[in-house]
């Protein structure tokens, strides 16, 4: 139906999996266990393949994994806390999604 998947994976052997599979791209999770160094490793074997790294992305390395090749990145409970919705603390969640926001366009500038 020409819907566009994102399948998960980790490990070399699990993203070519999800390419063999008919991935349009692949989440690489959890992405902070092995960072943005990992991440360019994968583009070795899997060139031109569009890696989406999640789980553990924050305002501190989103700009990283976008350098090392990332198609996108995730932004996760680091932006989008569950205490502050529970809380409705709509306004620190939207002060930490500018942050986030700001550190990949500090990126771009550079």
């Amino acid at each position: 139906r020409g819907v566009p998947v994102i399948m998960g994976a980790l490990t070399p052997t699990e993203v070519r999996a999800a390419i063999d599979m008919g991935a349009a791209a692949v989440k690489i999770f959890p992405a902070r266990a092995l960072g943005p160094d990992y991440l360019r490793d994968l583009h070795g074997p899997f060139p031109g393949i569009p890696l989406i790294p999640s789980g553990g992305v924050n305002a501190a390395n989103a700009a990283g994994f976008l350098q090392a090749g990332a198609l996108a990145v995730t932004a996760g409970t680091d932006v989008v806390a569950p205490d502050l919705v529970s809380a409705g603390q709509w306004g620190a969640i939207t002060e930490r999604a500018a942050t986030f926001v700001r550190a990949i366009a500090d990126r771009d500038r550079g």
